[in-house]
Parts: structure tokens; C-alpha cells; sequence
């Protein structure tokens, strides 16, 4: 079953991590995806398992030591969160009601976060736009891991094989009905300035951004090819640290072709200039540039924080008011039924939950609707942030 795929939430380290440590490489296998699948509905014993699956026993076995599989009692489970596309849809189903009362709860602090959101400089940028990454993705996406951590309801960093930290996911595709639930963060996080993108995983969403773009190439064809992908992905981040060089000459003010001319010194400056404009990074006016996506720098931290400080009681409030009906309506799901921990299945259910909010954020226009006819990027928005600023927003949030 091709149609799979699996992902981490937590930290791995991709091109260090060994073979034997490294659950991906079985799992990509589609004889491994079809184990996966029937597994993850029906529980196997172990002479059942090898009879029907005897060709990938070694694989089965790796999966076992990694504990990605699971023996308990007479019959072997999938031990981590697994989302078919009947849970999927059922999720879409039961969480709306969640999600619609943090949404409310979030929209009546709508005018203080677009008071606080006016200090930022370039007023290019629409306060909607700067609240899709801040509250969408900075708060929604990625600090709430953190909160939750620290609340005891949910854990992504449990250790790993291989001095990894994580909780690895599963799905089947079915991007058909992510239209509009704005869930992904994707970030290039070993440059000084990040260029990241955030949006739905929608089956006619395509990135056209970094850092997309640079992660849309194959790996090398020989065997154990895949282990020398580093070495053309840091060539290609060099080459968005050269483009991040520009974003941050022309800054919130805007600048003219002389002055990046003078400041650079880039072979192909004027190529370099018309693919940010091509990638809908920056506008051109009366000869000069200006940025028309966001662009937060350190001078930027307080707004960040100001805009989120005030929706943490606010989702706390809704933990305590909602997450035991919450448990109780999600129970079905298989990661439910197969014995994964709550603080796993529940990563990828707030998935569900934050990404509906996002949705209905938008159609209040508290965050920018990346579906209205001004947008260059349908599904999804690119952005740029000064890595400081987010190891700061990690630990302050």
C-alpha cells in the first residue's frame, strides 16, 4: 500500500541516526505499509504475523526490537499512532465541536491581538498575515507541544534509539479533505534566518517556497544512496542563506536594486532578485523592493509574545473544561484501541482540533485566508524569522 506515509513530531537526526536505529527505512517499504495497515485494524499473533508476512520477517523483527511494534499478550499491535482514513474522517467529525469552542474563546481576544499586531513595521504585510504564523503556526502548531508537556496531557520527546527524541506518526493519505485546516509547519532550522511555511496539507497544495523547494529532489539512485542527500541539501541551504541575505537588506523598509548591488556581491543577483518576486517574497515599486511576506527580527519578539501570552490561560481553560469529553468522544480511534499512550494519539488528534480552529480563525478573519482572491500562495503561506527568535519564543512561550 503505497499510499502511507510517517513522520516524527520531536527531534531525529536524519543523517547520523544508523540503519539499525532508523525506523524509516523499513517502514517506507510497501510490503511494510501493508503490515502496517492490516495491523493497525486487526491484531495478529505471532504464527498468524510470520505465516502471512514471512518474506519481511526481518523487517518485522527490527520493528519489534525498535518497539514500533508491539507484543502484548498472544497478539502483536501497532505501538504508535497510526490514522486511517475512517479514523481521519471520523477526527474531522467529532473534533469540529472542540475546536469550535477554543475557537470562540480565541476571536474574543480578536481586537487586542490586531492592537498589538499594528506596531509591526511593514504595514505591506495585513495584521491577518502576521497572525497566521503567530497564533496559527508559532502558538497553534508548535508552542502548544510545549505547554502541553508541561500540563502532563501530551509527550513528543520520549527518548529513541539512536539518542533520538520523538513519537513517530502514521497516516494514510487523504489530503482530499485537508482543505483549509492549516496544520504544517515546514522550516529549514540550521540558518540564521528561517525560512519556513505554513499551511494545509491539501491534495492540490504545492509549496512553491523554501523550504519545499529544496527538499522536492531524490535521493541518490545506488544503493544506500539516501545516507549522501546531506550533501546536496547543504548546498541547496546555502544557496537560502544567500537569499535570506537579500530578504534582510531590503527589511521592513523596503530597498533599491544600487544598495543591494553595493551590499552584495552575488553572481546572478538580478536571477536571484526575480525568484524571490517569481516565489511572491517580494514586490517591486517605483525601483525599489519591499517584503510582502512576514519578516520577524529580534525588534519583533515582544509583539510575538504580546499577541500569545494572552491565549495561554485561554487554552488552558479549555483543557480544563473540555479535554475529558474529549477523551471520551475519541475513543474509537484505533491508536485508541491498540494501547497507545494517550500523550502520543493525542499529538496528532490536536492536530485535528488546532487545524479546524485555524480553519474558522480564517473565516473570522482573525488570521490571513490563504483561499481569498489576493493570495499568491493558495494553501499555505511562506514566511521568514531570525532563528534567535524562535529559540527565544521556545523557551518563553
Amino acid at each position: 500500500m503505497s499510499g502511507i506515509r510517517f513522520g516524527i513530531c520531536g527531534d531525529f537526526d536524519w543523517h547520523n541516526t544508523s540503519e539499525e536505529d532508523n525506523p524509516f527505512s523499513t517502514l517506507e517499504k510497501n510490503k511494510v505499509k501493508d503490515l502496517i495497515s492490516e495491523l493497525n485494524r486487526d491484531p495478529m499473533d505471532e504464527g498468524e504475523l510470520f505465516s502471512k508476512y514471512g518474506e519481511i520477517k526481518e523487517e518485522i523483527e527490527k520493528l519489534l526490537r525498535l518497539k514500533t511494534l508491539k507484543k502484548r499478550g498472544e497478539k502483536i499491535y501497532v505501538n504508535f499512532t497510526f490514522i486511517d482514513k475512517e479514523d481521519s474522517e471520523f477526527l474531522m467529525e467529532v473534533c469540529e465541536d472542540h475546536a469550535l469552542k477554543l475557537v470562540d474563546l480565541i476571536s474574543s481576544k480578536k481586537g487586542q491581538i490586531h492592537e498589538v499586531l499594528s506596531r509591526y513595521e511593514n504595514k505591506r504585510v495585513g495584521k491577518d498575515k502576521l497572525a497566521f504564523f503567530i497564533i496559527g503556526c508559532y502558538f497553534l502548531d508548535w508552542g502548544t507541544l510545549k505547554l502541553f508537556s508541561k500540563w502532563g496531557i501530551a509527550d513528543n520527546m520520549k527518548p529513541q534509539p539512536g539518542g533520538n527524541e520523538y513519537v513517530l506518526w502514521g497516516e494514510e493519505n487523504y489530503e482530499n479533505i485537508l482543505k483549509e485546516i492549516y496544520w504544517g509547519g515546514h522550516m529549514i532550522p540550521d540558518i540564521d534566518y528561517v525560512f519556513h511555511t505554513f499551511g494545509d496539507h491539501h491534495k492540490d497544495t504545492k509549496r512553491n517556497t523554501f523550504p519545499d523547494i529544496l527538499h522536492r529532489f531524490n535521493d541518490f539512485d545506488f544503493p544506500g544512496g539516501a545516507e549522501y542527500r546531506s550533501l546536496l541539501f547543504e548546498k541547496r541551504k546555502g544557496f537560502a542563506s544567500e537569499l535570506a541575505d537579500i530578504i534582510v537588506i531590503i527589511g521592513k523598509e523596503g530597498a533599491s536594486k544600487d544598495l543591494l548591488e553595493k551590499k552584495l556581491e552575488y553572481k546572478s543577483l538580478d536571477k536571484r532578485i526575480t525568484l524571490l518576486q517569481k516565489l511572491g517574497y517580494i514586490d517591486e515599486e517605483d525601483d525599489r523592493y519591499y517584503l510582502s511576506v512576514p519578516f520577524f527580527t529580534e525588534e519583533d519578539r515582544d509583539m510575538i509574545l504580546d499577541c500569545i501570552r494572552p491565549l495561554i490561560p485561554i487554552l488552558k481553560d479549555w483543557i480544563d473544561d473540555d479535554l475529558e469529553d474529549l477523551k471520551s468522544d475519541i475513543e474509537p480511534i484505533r491508536p485508541s484501541q491498540n494501547g497507545v499512550p494517550f500523550d502520543e494519539y493525542f499529538i496528532q488528534v490536536w492536530h485535528y482540533i488546532f487545524g479546524l480552529v485555524n480553519k474558522n480563525l480564517a473565516n473570522r478573519s482573525i488570521i490571513y485566508d490563504t483561499y481569498s482572491d489576493d493570495s499568491e500562495h493558495k494553501g499555505y503561506m511562506p514566511g521568514i524569522t531570525i532563528k534567535d527568535v524562535l529559540l527565544e519564543l521556545e523557551e518563553l512561550i
